[in-house]
């Protein structure tokens, strides 16, 4: 196998999809076809195109002469038959690898054991799980995190769902302490989906680490993700419903088909939440516009004064979504100075409409305020961060900069921001600084590895010559 080859799979293992950057690095890398293929099914899977990582498996099986490569293509072959329903071939592909596990070497091994549980747990078959020993010193706490929750699934599938979950209890606290982004969020939206019948409070905290999690770790999202999370917030009536509502269905329309199917029923919810035109004039409602009346903030709107005497006086039983809009843009200070957990439904759910976009941006740094949105407030502190990491005058002229670019611009930069300080990590394995970046890390005092990294993260040469550009603009 090449160096760089099995460097990557090392990382891989240590924090799974959160390597992507990796990916994208040795594929520009000199390595054989069967190897490049490989990768590719990777890159395939991490952006939700599992026909296309089916594809590449054949394509690298054509190319393979090592049969660890084969083992790991026959791996990733069973996983993706499994997500795509075909269960008959998966069970094929299955009976195979578990026959000749003893033949695969002992540095993928555990690559396997996660996966052979994985679809035997799926099944509701516990006998192969319950063989595989967890105290083994040569398997790693991240895939000991795997097993853990097949343990759990496998469970789950067979009714004892509250075992389940102390599984998945053990599978969070193995991928913290491995630092692995994938399984903490994975082991986080199992305790939530499942923990919903046994106690509410736990399943929204779950739901709302792992989204906040998959906010600061990822651009691409699990949909499952916000799907759980959605579920959750929809039993307890969280204000963040609207923002997380609103997040997903920016989310839905980037997915493969075979998301948008599978979670068609969730974007119709969500959709018809959103699209409320009227909200209940509450108690709560009628003291927050009593409160502007008072400042003189409601005779900025355009609405006429017996619509505002009905309000303010219990004369109407319900309120517009469209007033609402006015109010709040004829108010905008206002509403800056408020918690969004104070306002009245209707007013947070027209706040989180109104909001464009997933990119929170570097003008977040202007508005402290906390987001009720895990996604969106993983967004925001990546930003804080990475602007706390300038010196204070290199900081100031950077943001000075930054305002007068344009909206794509702007995406851009939020973006490599946001990368920069998810990849200031260590890492087991170097990347080459590209030519073209070199100058803007002493611009900027950034460090190399993770301005590579976060130049490796953007997907193809377009976007990476489009932040070149723009920081080009603010050096």
């Amino acid at each position: 196998m090449n160096y760089s080859f099995l460097t990557l799979l090392n990382e891989i293992k240590a924090h799974g999809s959160f390597s992507f950057p990796f990916i994208n690095f040795c594929l520009e890398q000199n390595i054989s076809k069967c190897e490049r293929a490989f990768i590719l099914v990777l890159k395939n899977q991490l952006l939700f195109e599992n026909l296309k990582a089916l594809d590449e498996v054949k394509e690298g099986l054509k190319y393979c002469s090592d049969k660890n490569i084969v083992y790991l293509f026959l791996m990733k072959k069973l996983e993706l038959l499994r997500r795509l329903g075909r269960s008959k071939r998966a069970e094929q592909v299955y009976k195979h690898l578990r026959k000749d596990i003893s033949d695969v070497s002992p540095s993928i091994r555990e690559f396997f054991l996660a996966e052979l549980s994985g679809h035997r747990a799926l099944d509701g078959e516990k006998e192969v799980i319950c063989k595989i020993n967890l105290d083994s010193d040569y398997m790693s706490k991240s895939a000991k995190a795997y097993i853990e929750m097949n343990m759990g699934r496998g469970l789950v599938k067979n009714g004892s769902i509250e075992e389940g979950l102390i599984h998945f209890e053990r599978a969070y606290k193995l991928a913290k302490e491995a630092k692995h982004p994938s399984a903490m969020i994975d082991a986080l939206n199992l305790l939530a989906w499942y923990g919903i019948k046994y106690d509410l409070d736990d399943a929204t905290n779950y739901a709302k680490e792992a989204l906040y999690n998959a906010g600061y770790f990822f651009e691409m999202i699990n949909p499952a993700i916000f799907d759980t999370t959605i579920e959750v917030m929809k039993s307890t009536n969280d204000l963040s419903l609207f923002e997380v509502s609103r997040d997903f269905l920016q989310m839905y329309d980037k997915l493969p088909t075979e998301f948008r199917r599978k979670y068609k029923k969730r974007f119709t919810q969500a959709k018809r939440m959103l699209s409320t035109t009227f909200y209940k004039s509450d108690g709560k409602t009628r003291r927050l516009l009593r409160r502007m009346n008072k400042q003189k903030s409601l005779g900025k709107v355009d609405i006429s004064y017996q619509e505002i005497f009905n309000l303010l006086h219990s004369k109407v039983k319900s309120i517009r979504g469209e007033t609402i809009r006015k109010i709040i843009s004829k108010n905008p200070e206002f509403f800056k100075e408020i918690e969004l957990s104070k306002l009245p439904k209707g007013f947070a759910c027209e706040i989180a409409k109104k909001k464009i976009g997933l990119q929170d941006g570097i003008e977040s740094i202007i508005n402290v305020q906390k987001s009720l949105d895990p996604f969106i407030q993983a967004r925001k502190d990546l930003v804080v961060k990475y602007l706390e990491r300038m010196p204070k005058r290199i900081r100031e002229r950077f943001i000075q900069r930054y305002l007068t670019l344009d909206d794509e611009e702007k995406e851009i930069i939020d973006r490599f921001a946001r990368d920069y300080v998810r990849y200031d990590i260590r890492w087991g394995m170097r990347v080459k600084m590209p030519d073209e970046m070199e100058k803007y890390t002493k611009s900027f005092h950034l460090k190399k590895i993770p301005t590579a990294l976060a130049y490796f993260a953007l997907d193809d040469e377009k976007e990476r010559k489009r932040l070149v550009n723009t920081l080009e603009k603010l050096k």
